[in-house]
């Protein structure tokens, strides 16, 4: 497949996104995970995943997120978007991961094809700026600085996009150079914060103190960011393979033999000192789970289903992975 032709494909369904796709295919198009659609020898549609690892409690775990979905305008509403998502939720599963996520671009498109809401983004306006406080626009030579925010604040937030110094300083400079703007925050001197906006919302947003974003929306006029169980900005997800789901994240050393249902069916699920041991199916009844509790239970918010009987194995991580895929 020709880059030239995503590239092309990408643009004509995204008008005005041509610096993106020039950073993206340059600097992010892994060919092994691309999927796309032809007809008659064109390529009418595709979509692209990126890997991304991401740290849970010291534990890098690998993650794909679906991205660029994309189809011609005149091949639009006969499926094909559908068809290549379809392609490559196979391709992901027969490798192995035991979900896919995305940023939907229509919620109620990603429903129909079993995708559902995971986490999302609302907004809370901060007390008036604190003392010793100063903002300044974010530049490319603040990328250090923002490493020092991301590190300290990965410290209380367990779950998170896993970077690596380099890794930051290209997200932050590419950030900037093709899709917004950003700000570092500062008390008495010394970085505390930093956010990134595109298209007048907030894209990301780190902190190394509680009152860091004190009195932002009164220098700036917006809002800062806080997860919640759903909202306007959120993340979908659809779960490729329930085995996997378990196998996917430590357990604290918890042993426990849990019977809970999903998808009409009853699952035993036995734990041995937090590793997992089988998932099997039974008979009878039992506690009855849907795709988006059980994805957020793995992600780690199994506290928000006190009556589940396999959220006691989690710990509430508060995963939030919101940047620019």
């Amino acid at each position: 497949m020709r880059l030239d032709e995503l590239k092309k494909l990408h643009i004509g369904a995204f008008p005005g996104d041509e610096k993106y796709a020039e950073v993206f295919f340059r600097e992010r198009f892994d060919a092994s995970h691309a999927y796309f659609k032809k007809v008659g020898g064109k390529t009418v549609s595709a979509v692209y995943a990126r890997i991304l690892e991401t740290e849970i409690f010291g534990r890098v775990l690998e993650i794909p997120f679906l991205t660029g979905v994309a189809t011609d305008p005149a091949y639009r509403r006969r499926g094909y978007a559908a068809e290549t998502l379809s392609l490559a939720e196979k391709a992901l599963a027969e490798e192995g991961y035991p979900f896919v996520m995305l940023h939907p671009f229509d919620k109620s498109f990603y429903e129909k094809l079993g995708y559902s809401v995971v986490n999302g983004m609302a907004s809370f306006r901060p007390a008036p700026y604190g003392a010793g406080g100063t903002i300044k626009a974010l530049v490319p030579g603040d990328w250090s600085a923002t490493y020092a925010i991301y590190s300290e604040w990965t410290k209380s937030h367990p779950a998170h996009i896993f970077r690596s110094p380099s890794v930051q300083k290209q997200h932050i400079e590419m950030f900037l150079d093709c899709c917004g703007s950003g700000y570092l925050v500062s008390h008495n001197g010394i970085p505390t914060a930093y956010v990134l906006i595109e298209d007048g919302r907030i894209a990301e947003a780190m902190f190394t103190r509680a009152d860091a974003f004190d009195g932002i929306t009164e220098a700036l006029n917006f809002s800062v960011p806080v997860p919640v169980s759903e909202e306007s900005n959120y993340s979908m997800a659809k779960l490729l393979n329930l085995k996997a789901l378990f196998r996917l994240l430590p357990m604290r050393g918890v042993t426990s033999d849990a019977r809970f249902g999903f998808g009409g069916k009853t699952y035993n699920l036995i734990v041995n000192n937090g590793c997992f041991v089988s998932l099997t199916e039974t008979s009878g009844q039992a506690y009855g789970l849907d795709h988006a509790e059980m994805i957020r239970t793995a992600l780690g918010h199994g506290k928000e289903y006190p009556l589940s009987p396999i959220s006691a194995l989690f710990p509430e991580y508060g995963l939030a992975v919101f940047e620019k895929y």
